[in-house]
């Protein structure tokens, strides 16, 4: 398989900086600090936080250790967006004094950005830079909110309901292990786009709500959402994310936590980090009583350590390895047989009931600059 290439975007100035910041984080950033990690002349890392939850003491220097522990050696690029200029480049002073060989920082505000020693300009958002960085697939939504949206459940209603009645008393029943597993993976099989041209909700493919609400219900139990989880790469991320958000947006918040989980999962491999904490923040909302066992504390935990997408493949493994053995099974036989066009054939529908809610017992790409 071929290996995909970081977008290579020339640098040489703040305000080509400022015109690619909001397609490393994803969104136009508001009242936020973003961090860059640099290493060999390429981005390997981007992180973005709220610019009032750095500012206790010891946040900003605990959140640049953890970035750096991965990347030792590297430098940072720190940029504050606020409209408190004193406040931010407050907290950007701080990020320099912390590092031992200090780091470059910027301000911007609205559409200037400014530096710590009296540089100011005004952001081109169509520059030449962003030009490029939209070339080559990058994106960049408006806001945060705009992301948001592509994570939204249908509001509840009589007619969701009888859709989610007739879709669950087809399933198997919650002991009938390969039978989920089968019906899982035609499903995925079945509706994975093969090629995603764009992650924008506005592009989020939709399809038969019975197959999206019996998926949604299908990864309620461990070994299909293991199936699931184990099919994402580096190269499908993409798609298995869009897969997952056409699930969320056709299935009750009430039964959505697995599927945004999943999609999270999928947006973290593929180096979003934006949407993989925004579907993290879904799970977590959608949860009537919150269980600390919940899968989506994976994702939390590699969001909140800083993990780089490129762990994702031996972390892939440890999980593959402890994964129900009819799980490898089937990922090993699906490896040898492709998947036929217009994706596997239906199943007969099994008995009533759907899957017990059980859970599991005890990664931005790189862009040269």
């Amino acid at each position: 398989m071929e290996q995909r290439q970081p977008a290579v975007l020339r640098i040489t100035e703040p305000g080509d900086a400022a015109q690619v910041i909001p397609y490393l984080v994803g969104f136009v950033p508001e009242e936020s600090l973003v961090a860059s990690i640099v290493q060999n002349g390429r981005v390997q890392l981007t992180a973005r936080v709220d610019l009032a939850d750095v500012e206790p003491v010891g946040v900003v220097e605990d959140l640049l250790d953890r970035m750096l522990a991965r990347f030792p050696g590297a430098g940072v690029f720190a940029v504050a967006y606020t409209a408190d200029h004193h406040a931010g480049f407050t907290v950007l002073a701080r990020c320099d004094e912390w590092l031992a060989d200090g780091c470059q920082s910027m301000l911007i505000d609205a559409d200037r950005w400014y530096t710590p020693d009296g540089r100011t300009d005004t952001i081109d958002p169509y520059g030449t830079v962003a030009t490029q960085a939209t070339f080559h697939g990058l994106e960049r939504a408006s806001s945060r909110a705009e992301l948001a949206a592509g994570f939204a459940s249908p509001a509840e209603s009589a007619d969701l309901d009888r859709q989610v009645d007739a879709a669950i008393g087809g399933l198997p029943q919650p002991d009938q292990k390969e039978q989920i597993i089968a019906l899982t993976a035609q499903l995925i099989g079945r509706h994975l786009p093969q090629a995603a041209s764009s992650n924008h909700p506005q592009h989020t493919p939709t399809f038969d709500p019975h197959d999206a609400i019996q998926l949604a219900v299908l990864v309620q139990h461990p070994a299909a959402r293991d199936l699931a989880l184990l099919s994402i790469d580096r190269d499908n991320s993409s798609c298995h994310l869009q897969l997952w958000q056409a699930v969320v947006n056709t299935t009750p918040a009430r039964d959505a936590d697995m599927a945004l989980y999943l999609a999270g999962m999928a947006a973290w491999v593929g180096g979003d980090g934006a949407r993989a904490a925004i579907a993290t923040e879904r799970a977590r909302q959608t949860q009537v009583e919150p269980d600390q066992a919940h899968p989506v504390q994976l994702l939390e935990g590699l969001i909140d350590q800083v993990v780089s997408p490129s762990m994702w493949l031996p972390l892939r493994d440890t999980i593959l390895f402890t994964a129900d053995a009819d799980v490898r099974r089937h990922l090993d036989n699906r490896a040898a047989t492709p998947i036929p066009a217009g994706g596997w054939p239906p199943t007969p529908r099994a008995t009533d009931h759907s899957p017990e809610r059980a859970h599991r017992k005890p990664p931005t790409p790189g862009i040269a600059i």
